[in-house]
This record gives structure tokens, sequence and C-alpha cells, in this order.
């Protein structure tokens, strides 16, 4: 795992033509939203966030803000944000926001393997897992990261 991390690193340098931000530490917002099949509710902060996951999930019919939770991480700091029924989600920042403005993460989702992404600063990637609730509701991150560039 350590070189498939150093690998990461390496491409962000080579890809962005310079070194990404090191040492600076990015806020890191994970929003748990619980998303049903049945028509219902849809939380009037999620309604931009339900749109976009509707576009591969059309059956999601009703999304729940069920809690949020930020946390300043440095470079390679783990962060792990508490979710729903015990459940959990690690964060990792390998890179703070690199000339096109993306932060590079780690991302464990329960249920789940890693995922390796460069995300847009400021805006929210949202995650659809393979966790379902005895309720039947799935499970939804919403991850933002900051500070951006100017």
């Amino acid at each position: 795992m350590f070189k498939v991390l150093s690998m990461l690193s390496a491409c962000a340098f080579f890809v962005c033509g310079q070194p990404p931000c090191s040492g600076q530490k990015v806020k890191v917002t994970v929003v748990c939203i619980l998303a049903k099949e049945e028509p219902g509710h849809i939380d009037k902060k999620l309604v931009d966030i339900a749109k976009e996951v509707q576009l591969k999930n059309p059956s999601l019919k009703s999304f729940y803000l069920k809690n949020m939770e930020m946390r300043s991480l440095a470079p390679d700091e783990k962060g792990f944000f508490p979710l729903v029924n015990k459940k959990s989600a690690l964060v990792i920042v390998k890179h703070g926001a690199d000339k096109y403005n993306k932060v590079g993460l780690v991302i464990h989702p329960p249920d789940q393997g890693e995922i390796l992404c460069a995300s847009a600063c400021g805006k929210f990637l949202p995650i659809v897992t393979r966790y379902e609730t005895k309720d039947k509701q799935r499970l939804i991150l919403a991850i933002r990261v900051q500070p951006c560039k100017e």
C-alpha cells in the first residue's frame, strides 16, 4: 500500500508540473447522508447533492442529513469520521491544493476498499457507498476540502 501512495504523490507532481502544497493543513468536511428508494423528503441542504446522486442512482428519492463533521488534517494524517450504526469513514489527505485547485485524498468508506482521488477544492464529492442500514437506507458520503487557492 505504501508503494501505491508514494506513486500517487509522484504522479501528482508529474501531472501538475509542480509539487502540491505540502505541510499545509486541509479542512475536511464529511457529511453523512441517508437515502431511500421510497418517495419522500429531501433535506433543503441536500437538494444539489441529491440531483447529482440521482443522475447515476435514479431509484434514490429521499435524502436525509444524518450528521456532519469537520476536521483539519495535515498531509498523511488519518481522520476517522463517525457515520451511522457505529460505522466510520477514514480520510487521509495526501496533499493540499495543487495548481489545478485539487486536493489528493485517500478515502475508506465503510464496507468498501480505499478510494484514491483528487477532489475539487470547495466542492462536495458525493460517494454512494455499499452500506445499507437495516431500514434499507443507503449511506452516502459528501466530502469537501478547503482551503482553496485564489
